[in-house]
């Protein structure tokens, strides 16, 4: 249990970048591609997002043991070297000039705090390091000529004093990743796309679906609240297995189970003009549900469905709940479709309440 109680306990090392994270950004779209991979392979993984480092992976949700941490650095154009990231930028000037961390050594500092937990460290690029290889996917440092490998090493022990090429070099990886710098965003939805139909899923959700991870991605990297226990951790800074098939599973019963609209239109027995107008807003509320299925969406139809659930089971018949449901969630419901018409209301509490 030693690495929970590291993770609970180690200062992070910065805080950079975490509130510029609103948008769809490549290294939340690689922790998400990561994910993918990892639940296909059925493994009992917690990913976490800017946490000690830009991406962590446990080797076990539960109980783990090790950890891999990832570092997702993009170049526009080019290609990566070994002076590239055993670089130190300078800092200051005269006597208070001061050397920033390298790449690797930023990397290494993870050993420095975690020790023997840590199983990899990798350097994820959309670019590749052609000194070490130009294909895709990991390949260790240590496999690089022998001059590179003794310059790395050097290099390396300049800056990290407790650097131990012996006991360490094996940590080190560099990962040219599929993600294009350009078009990473259409790549993960048709990843996404592949993912859904193996494990059963709605293809057709696949853009909505990861949408929805990404912003779970996103929500990970905020800074963290004060925990005191390797539950709250994982809440608060990891993607999950568990979670994951919840969401699979929630994701397939909002796209196959519908409700009928001509056995509710039944049971109301509304005058014509107004079924039509209802319904009307019924068809057009399904497809936005689907389009708009995230976290604010999924809250959104369970607060209608506990607000109206109580008051349409004790109405004497459908219609007269409708009526007396309808205050209850109308503020509700415009805060999620501003100007929606008073059909809309209706349409929606009654495709929440018969869901």
């Amino acid at each position: 249990m030693t690495i929970i109680n590291d993770l609970l306990s180690a200062p992070e090392r910065e805080n950079g970048g975490r509130t510029a994270l609103d948008r769809f950004d490549f290294q939340t779209a690689w922790g998400i591609a990561n994910v993918l991979r990892l639940h296909d392979n059925a493994s009992n993984y917690a990913v976490a997002f800017e946490f000690h480092d830009d991406i962590v992976e446990l080797d076990d949700a539960d109980n783990p043991n090790a950890a891999t941490f990832y570092q997702v650095k993009t170049l526009q154009t080019g290609k990566w070297t070994f002076a590239d990231i055993l670089f130190r930028e300078a800092k200051g000037k005269g006597i208070n000039k001061t050397l920033k961390a390298s790449y690797v050594g930023r990397m290494f500092d993870n050993v420095s705090r975690f020790g023997h937990s840590v199983s990899k460290l990798v350097l994820v690029s959309n670019q590749p390091l052609p000194e070490l290889t130009e294909e895709f996917g990991e390949r260790a440092f240590s496999s690089a000529t022998k001059d590179l490998v003794d310059k790395f090493k050097v290099t390396l022990q300049k800056e990290c004093v407790n650097f131990n090429d012996q006991l360490h070099m094996k940590y080190f990886y560099f990962d040219r990743c599929r993600l294009d710098l350009g078009s990473y965003e259409d790549t993960l939805t048709g990843k996404m796309a592949g993912f859904l139909n193996r494990h059963s899923a709605p293809e057709a959700a696949a853009s909505a679906f990861t949408i929805y991870l990404a912003n779970e991605g996103r929500k990970r990297s905020k800074s963290l609240s004060d925990v005191q226990d390797f539950a709250a951790l994982k809440a608060s800074k990891f993607l999950t297995s568990h979670q994951m098939t919840g969401w699979l599973n929630r994701l397939t019963h909002e796209y196959t189970h519908h409700p009928s609209w001509e056995t509710i239109s039944r049971q109301l027995n509304f005058p014509h003009a107004e079924d039509v107008k209802i319904e009307r807003e019924w068809r057009s509320y399904l497809p936005e549900r689907m389009r708009r299925w995230n976290a604010a969406t999924m809250q959104f139809t369970s607060e209608v469905k506990r607000a109206v659930e109580p008051v349409l089971d004790a109405a004497e018949n459908l219609a007269s709940g409708l009526s007396s449901a309808v205050p209850l969630v109308e503020d509700l419901v415009k805060g999620w479709k501003p100007n929606a018409s008073d059909y809309l209301v209706k349409a929606i509490i009654l495709y929440e309440y018969k869901k």
